[in-house]
């Protein structure tokens, strides 16, 4: 009895337990991924690299001239104070004035050379397309579709010779004379050289097209040529207006006039300090870059070191314009000021920008991904994720230049998700840009 009571309640609730396993609702994931986008901005910018530099207690700069020539004047004395970018002196700049104006008038001529470029495309894409109606006017008076197939001379010729045979046939019988075959032949023969000639006139025709299109061929690669010299008297106009700037010397710091080195109509040579600038509170730190860097650093642009939890503010004063011979780089020094607290030899992390990238679309480092080599980003478009293809250029850890693949204000998806996905639905949540 009790084996069977202890039976009857395992099947109770072994029911029991299916009844509740066949009542029981699925739970449904919601697919949506929650982001937040970010405008992409057009800007500049700038990248910055960290050298190894060495202090020196000289807090001195000397002013040295980059180009050989006559001094027109000079704007201070020994004594003078100073200031970062004052003028200090100019030095006869015709010849440089001179190749700009020869530079800009380059541009000009590049620029009408693409305009005549441009003129002579038009007329042969012109010409093209008039060799082509010709074409196909020759064409539609035969009811041809192609240089192989005339319909109306074929049907010409076609009865033209049956026309002579049954003549022929009609002579055997005595049903036509000699002088109707002979009719008969010469019409056969007429047709078939109108044919003939129809033919030729076509492939004419066509040769006219033909010449025409490499004609248009020869003009585009004209117009390439004449953008490409547009790029290079561009390229000469910005050397030309940098060369200039080298005929006008300026206080690389704030400081004191400790030396003039030059007189007004006297020449001045390059390489020999013509001014020695001084300041009390600063410090010189030297450091080495490679050609390639030191092309992109300017005289007078900001610096800064870091020493034990310190750091000081500072400009570069003297490009290298010789490679140094135990490191084969350039030597470059900068005028850290108020920093007299940092010893002499003393070995500090200097930062400046060394690589620029001008008027390109930004957008946050976290925003980009890589896969098989290639860059992309998701933009936010009609509640979906779709995944663009981008170009990166210059990045620093925060900001990413793309210069290719996006344009100024599109919506890009800042937020990182595992379910982020080409075609994926998204949901807009509080911080977004968007």
């Amino acid at each position: 009895m009790k084996k069977r009571l202890a039976l009857l309640i395992f099947i109770a609730l072994l029911l029991t337990l299916c009844g509740c396993a066949e009542t029981e609702t699925p739970v449904m994931m919601d697919a949506t991924v929650n982001i937040k986008t970010t405008e992409a901005a057009r800007g500049s910018l700038q990248s910055e690299c960290s050298y190894i530099a060495a202090i020196s207690a000289e807090g001195t700069a000397r002013v040295i001239p980059m180009v050989s020539a006559n001094v027109e004047s000079i704007e201070v004395q020994v004594g003078d104070r100073v200031t970062a970018g004052q003028a200090l002196c100019s030095l006869d700049d015709t010849s440089a004035q001179l190749t700009l104006e020869t530079a800009k008038a380059s541009i000009s001529a590049a620029e009408a050379g693409i305009l005549s470029a441009q003129a002579g495309t038009q007329q042969a894409s012109a010409a093209v397309n008039s060799a082509q109606q010709s074409y196909n006017a020759t064409l539609a008076q035969y009811g041809g579709e192609g240089r192989e197939s005339l319909p109306v001379l074929e049907e010409q010729v076609r009865m033209a010779e049956e026309n002579h045979a049954n003549t022929l046939a009609l002579l055997e019988i005595g049903a036509a004379s000699q002088v109707e075959v002979d009719q008969a032949y010469q019409a056969m023969i007429s047709a078939r050289a109108g044919l003939q000639a129809a033919k030729a006139g076509l492939n004419a025709a066509q040769a006219g097209v033909d010449q025409a299109r490499a004609g248009l061929g020869s003009t585009t690669a004209g117009n390439a040529s004449a953008e490409a010299g547009l790029e290079q008297a561009q390229a000469a106009v910005a050397s030309a207006e940098y060369q200039l700037s080298l005929y006008h010397l300026t206080s690389p710091i704030d400081g004191m006039v400790e030396a003039v080195n030059v007189t007004e109509n006297n020449f001045a040579a390059s390489g020999t300090p013509a001014f020695v600038i001084t300041s009390g509170d600063n410090r010189a730190a030297t450091f080495f870059v490679t050609d390639k860097v030191r092309k992109t650093l300017k005289v007078g642009q900001s610096v800064t070191v870091s020493f034990a939890d310190q750091t000081y503010a500072g400009s570069v004063s003297e490009i290298g314009g010789v490679v140094d011979a135990q490191t084969g780089l350039f030597k470059i020094k900068a005028l850290i000021e108020n920093a007299t607290e940092l010893p002499d030899g003393l070995n500090v992390e200097l930062r400046t920008a060394a690589y620029a990238q001008e008027d390109a679309v930004l957008i946050p480092s976290d925003a980009l991904y890589f896969e098989d080599g290639g860059a992309y980003v998701f933009l936010a478009q009609d509640g979906k994720a779709v995944r663009t293809s981008v170009t990166v250029g210059l990045y620093t850890a925060e900001t990413i230049a793309v210069t290719e693949g996006l344009k100024e204000g599109d919506p890009v998806i800042s937020t990182w998700s595992a379910n982020l996905r080409d075609g994926a639905p998204i949901r807009l949540i509080e911080g977004s840009e968007d």
